[in-house]
């Protein structure tokens, strides 16, 4: 059994298809999802999700691209919905991204910190959002060391994922670790201990070889990853497989996997 531990069933691509999409997954070994919320307004469509379908657990936090739009009282209207489902299973994605246009850092801090202290107080796991930021996300980790966390879709260097794994962080491998000019996400994907290693989509993004062409990537791709990461690591596609879903067990409790 495969888990697709990051994707985004609500999000344009996927969200009109849910049926077809799941069942592809199926018919790729895929047996489970964790749909990630990225804002209160789909926070609430991924909980409409988990609701309608067994195999879909969720996510729900406020990506760093949104922190600029969390107006208080943003804390109270998430707990709120990370109460709301017992399939609901960690706090995220939140973070911290200083690519692009994703808000004042000052903003992005006080939203991500936010979100560790409510996962503490709900006694949660994360999943961490980290681009071209992970020392600064590394060091406000620092205060938060009782905290389970993912830092999924990793794109850092070795030595900042040596440095998560320090943490005692799990490390979510997408397909961006099959791309030709990836070399660092590869030597990241063969560092990390078998017993901390998590297999991702990040879908409808970033399809994976040989599906890259196709543009609206879905969770039955992260076959394609596994078998990649597999060989790299070298050891067999179903030892492969055994090893993430016992660490996605490990971080977002049994329930995820029970029959």
């Amino acid at each position: 059994m495969l888990i697709d531990t990051h994707c985004h069933l609500t999000y344009d691509g996927l969200v009109e298809t849910q049926d077809a999409v799941l069942a592809r997954a199926k018919a790729a070994g895929v047996m489970r999802f964790v749909s990630i919320g990225t804002d209160l307004a789909d926070g609430a469509r991924v909980i409409a999700t988990v609701r309608k379908y067994p195999q879909v657990f969720a996510a729900l936090g406020i990506h760093p691209h949104h922190a600029a739009e969390a107006i208080d009282p943003f804390e109270g209207f998430l707990e709120t919905l990370l109460k709301s489902d017992p399939k609901v299973l960690a706090v995220g994605e939140c973070g911290l991204d200083y690519h692009g246009h994703s808000g004042p850092r000052e903003v992005q801090h006080r939203v991500y910190q936010t979100q560790l202290h409510m996962a503490r107080r709900l006694q949660m796991p994360l999943v961490l959002h980290v681009r071209e930021a992970h020392a600064d996300a590394l060091a406000i980790m620092h205060d938060f060391p009782d905290l389970s966390h993912v830092v999924h879709c990793f794109t850092g260097t070795p030595a900042e994922c040596r440095q998560w794994l320090e943490r005692g962080a799990y490390i979510g491998i997408t397909g961006v670790v099959t791309y030709k000019n990836a070399a660092d996400v590869r030597e990241a994907a063969k560092l990390v201990p078998a017993d901390r290693l998590l297999v991702e989509t990040d879908a409808p993004y970033l399809s994976p070889e040989p599906v890259r062409k196709i543009k609206i990537n879905e969770p039955a791709h992260v076959a394609h990853t596994a078998r990649f990461i597999a060989e790299l690591r070298g050891i067999s596609y179903d030892e492969l497989c055994a090893q993430t879903t016992a660490n996605a067990s490990r971080l977002f409790g049994g329930k995820l996997v029970a029959p």
